[in-house]
């Protein structure tokens, strides 16, 4: 390496060095820094946050230029918003939580399930969404290991003809090596497939989803590593001479927590006395 090279090298780490020390020195800027970071991770550029705010809230363009701009503007009724309009949690804004996504987890309760999404189609009857379980790149549903993530998503318009996509963490710490965790995403999926919500499959490398479940990742930024899909619902309707003894195994223990709860399949609807 020349002595340029070096020096450059040296200068960057001086400089990233500095960044972490000013932002343990002054919170404020931190969360203003963060506040960025998570806008610009679901695709919302700074100089675009001032085109969504309320009425209410509304600052100049250059508010969000830089976090020393932006900090002395930070206020709760800012933040309230902006965990409210990209569905993260509160507290994580504010540095008190490890995980910006709070799991919607109802885990052995379809039921649990059926209300939360039925409450979506009620609250935003026009979007267009699905959910979608993300399994670790090159592992086997059947034999593989490490985590299993199932991810909920509303797409909406959003500006100058784009997309946006909240999202929501179905599940908590599921294994893809634990048949109760794969029981209950079959017993999800029949729910999901009972409310006409279009569910997907698709591999993840493992130390995305870890980093996903560690709360070191958001789910759009892990969900640009996607690689390839697969098809859950094969899990209930096997194709033409691919059923095993172990989807049926695990089908059948589905269909336990399904009963369990009053759900009826195919309908799916609750059983009367």
């Amino acid at each position: 390496m020349s002595i340029v090279g070096e020096a450059t090298g040296v200068i960057g780490l001086l400089g990233k060095s500095w960044n972490l020390l000013r932002d343990r020195l002054d919170p404020a800027r931190a969360q203003a820094q963060l506040l960025i970071d998570t806008f610009e991770a679901y695709g919302i550029a700074r100089q675009q946050i001032p085109r969504l705010l309320p009425p209410e809230l509304r600052l100049p363009n250059a508010t969000f230029s830089t976090p020393d701009k932006l900090r002395d503007k930070l206020t709760p009724d800012l933040l309230d918003w902006a965990a409210n309009h990209l569905v993260i949690g509160r507290s994580w804004l504010d540095k008190g939580d490890r995980r910006a996504h709070l799991p919607e987890d109802h885990y052995k309760s379809p039921t649990g399930y059926r209300d939360w999404l039925s409450h979506r189609l009620e609250v935003a009857p026009s979007v267009s969404r699905c959910l979608t379980a993300w399994t670790p790149l090159g592992e086997e549903i059947s034999q593989g290991h490490g985590p299993l993530c199932l991810i909920y998503n509303e797409t909406t318009e959003g500006l100058d003809g784009s997309e946006f996509s909240r999202y929501w963490l179905l599940s908590d710490h599921w294994r893809l090596d634990h048949g109760s965790c794969l029981e209950n995403l079959l017993a999800v999926i029949a729910v999901a497939r009972s409310l006409g919500i279009l569910v997907l499959g698709r591999h993840v490398p493992m130390a995305r989803l870890q980093q996903l479940e560690a709360g070191e990742a958001l789910i759009p930024e892990v969900a640009e590593h996607r690689r390839g899909a697969w098809h859950p619902e094969d899990l209930i309707d096997p194709p033409p001479g691919q059923d095993t003894a172990w989807r049926q195994a695990l089908w059948e223990g589905a269909q336990q927590y399904l009963a369990k709860d009053g759900i009826a399949w195919p309908c799916l609807k609750p059983e009367r006395d």
